[in-house]
């Protein structure tokens, strides 16, 4: 029998149903992340969309054996993690290494592609900086979204910090009310939100990357024992094949062409 490879759109269609997984296919659960598009992209009564489903279908293409279900369950990072500890979810898409995550399940050893972060500032905002150390000595406020991986590491370098929402169009709008003088997040999602909530002119990003984190596909260690060696022949395949670089660039408009986030 012949196989047509699927579209990112009719994969996705397809694992959203477990009844469609044949005898002998392994069905995983996954926790998409709320509030970081262009990774998770939630529109209501639509399918997901962004980087980390395409991602998940392309897996689905390469490994026929791997049905994904749960695409439309949008949580937060602290919602994810406690999914993965308990086995609720057994995939966690693009997220960085911590601790407690390294604890509770299994980082696949091909990073899914390398997060930037950057700072937003209100338009007008003249202060130059070039590291995590001059925003120390900055002294200012800096908004991020609540439950990221990486507010206990600018605490301990004496920044401080307002993590009191996980929602970032709000953590925008904070900086350009005065309540706060930096937003700190990765690059991607900066660009993607400031171009869909119309802010161009209003709200800039301060050219510095400031931090590189590898993101990974986690797999909780609940999970069926034979997910982890299969998603990470997956993953290497579609790394070697140059198509996880090809998703990130379209989402990020880096390759000129498909969904763009400047």
């Amino acid at each position: 029998m012949k196989i047509f490879p699927l579209t990112a759109l009719g994969a996705l269609l397809l694992a959203a149903q477990p009844f469609a997984a044949a005898a002998g296919d392994l069905v995983l659960r996954v926790t998409g992340q709320e509030s970081l598009p262009p990774k998770w992209i939630q529109k209501e009564g639509q399918p997901s969309s962004g980087v980390c489903p395409d991602i998940l279908a392309a897996i689905t293409r390469v490994e026929p054996r791997i049905r994904f279900t749960g695409l439309e369950d949008i949580r937060s990072a602290l919602v994810i993690e406690q999914n993965l500890r308990l086995g609720t979810a057994d995939v966690a898409c693009a997220l960085v290494s911590t601790p407690l995550r390294r604890h509770i399940a299994i980082a696949i050893t091909q990073p899914l592609y390398v997060s930037r972060q950057r700072l937003a500032a209100a338009a007008d905002d003249t202060a130059q900086i070039s590291s995590l150390d001059d925003l120390a000595r900055s002294n200012a406020l800096v908004t991020t979204s609540r439950g990221a991986a990486y507010i206990d590491q600018l605490r301990a370098r004496g920044i401080t910090v307002d993590d009191s929402t996980g929602s970032n169009v709000t953590n925008l709008r904070k900086i350009l009310a005065g309540h706060g003088r930096y937003f700190y997040m990765n690059e991607l999602t900066l660009h993607w939100l400031i171009r869909e909530q119309g802010m161009q002119g209003k709200v800039k990003l301060i050219p510095a990357i400031l931090q590189e984190d590898s993101m990974f596909l986690w797999v909780s260690k609940k999970a069926p024992p034979q997910a982890a060696p299969l998603l990470a022949a997956a993953v290497r395949k579609l790394s070697d094949s140059g198509e996880l670089a090809r998703i990130y660039a379209r989402w990020s408009g880096e390759s000129g062409v498909g969904p763009r986030s400047d």
